[in-house]
């Protein structure tokens, strides 16, 4: 077991960061430990194999939480786009919040190279309330907070947005962090999690379109418009005609609060309706090249699926994929009662 010490997390817009490198090496179980500066959310990263791993935070009233496993990441821009090209060649983990800790300990078991721990916090943000949904005679948007209002800091995205041509799905996530945080605590997560996915794992911007707390409160995730067919890199291989929206939370240990697939279900009701589209379908979409499905194989699919059916991945928990007909149909019940 190695000790290290974080040297002090660089300040930047009132966003913490820093990388360590852990130095762990071998096969069998080993451990490292970093201490240092206050976090509140963190990630692995390593060049290559493909470990078990796992991780414990100290809170600062200087007791141990218990240990979590930590699964790899599947989400990311499609291979042979501009993002692609542009992001880091690093196999990773979700980002995961941890509240507010000063130490941290990883274990790996198995072949790993160059493991690194991220440490993120962000300050807080007040949010306001969000705009009023908009109705039509199509199912009505939810209320959506803007990431000015969560306080994205809009220098750390690369480029512009790009839109797709149509929309054939919504895929369901969860971002398999920690159920434990507060309402004050999300814009905090979501600031972390954008600086994540595009200064460690150098994507254009967050990789989810929209969000959702367990508090059942929407959130705009990446630019270019909650209501607009904006590209995302949440699926591998499958996000040129589709929205990805992630509830924040681990439903693979926790059961998925109402409220948040409530929100969820409105969310996806817009999506399809606006388009004049069935979610309670299935059709056939041809994949851009996920670890499921080979580029160019046309995969038989629920419009509204869970991440899972696309890739190999738990994504999005056992909890909320076992609820996944249940959501179909409340969602396509929404769009028929409009």
């Amino acid at each position: 077991r190695k000790i290290l010490v974080l040297l002090p997390l660089a300040l930047d817009g009132g966003l913490r960061r820093a990388s360590v490198r852990l130095g762990l090496t071998g096969r069998g179980r080993r451990s490292a430990t970093v201490a240092g500066d206050p976090f509140s959310s963190v990630a692995l990263t390593w060049r290559s194999g493909s470990p078990a791993l796992s991780l414990r935070v100290r809170g600062l009233d200087g007791v141990w939480q218990p240990w979590q496993a930590i699964g790899h990441l599947h989400d990311g821009p499609t291979v042979g786009t501009a993002e692609w090209r542009a992001a880091r060649r690093t196999s990773a983990t979700g980002l995961t919040w941890v509240g507010d800790a000063d130490a941290i300990e990883v274990a790996a078991d198995g072949p790993v190279a160059d493991l690194r721990v991220e440490m993120l916090d962000a300050a807080a943000a007040e949010l306001p309330e969000p705009a009023g949904g908009v109705s039509a005679r199509t199912a009505p948007m939810s209320r959506v907070y803007t990431r000015a209002s969560w306080g994205a800091d809009e220098s750390l995205r690369t480029g512009s947005p790009t839109y797709l041509d149509h929309l054939q799905q919504v895929h369901v996530h969860h971002t398999a962090g920690a159920n434990s945080y507060a309402v004050d605590d999300v814009p905090r997560l979501l600031r972390s999690m954008l600086a994540y996915h595009t200064q460690t794992l150098g994507w254009s911007d967050i990789g989810y379109n929209l969000l959702v707390d367990r508090f059942g409160r929407a959130f705009e995730g990446r630019a270019g418009g909650a209501k607009r067919l904006v590209r995302g890199a949440h699926t591998l291989g499958f996000n040129h005609t589709s929205c990805g929206i992630a509830l924040m939370g681990n439903y693979e240990t926790a059961r998925p609060p109402g409220a948040a697939v409530q929100q969820l279900e409105a969310l996806a009701a817009y999506k399809f309706d606006v388009l004049g589209q069935k979610a309670l379908r299935k059709l056939r979409v041809a994949s851009e090249g996920s670890d499921k499905y080979p580029k160019g194989t046309v995969a038989y699919l629920w419009a509204m699926d869970a991440h899972r059916d696309t890739n190999d991945t738990a994504c999005p928990g056992r909890y909320l994929y076992a609820a996944m007909d249940d959501i179909r149909k409340r969602t396509q019940a929404r769009i028929d009662a409009y």
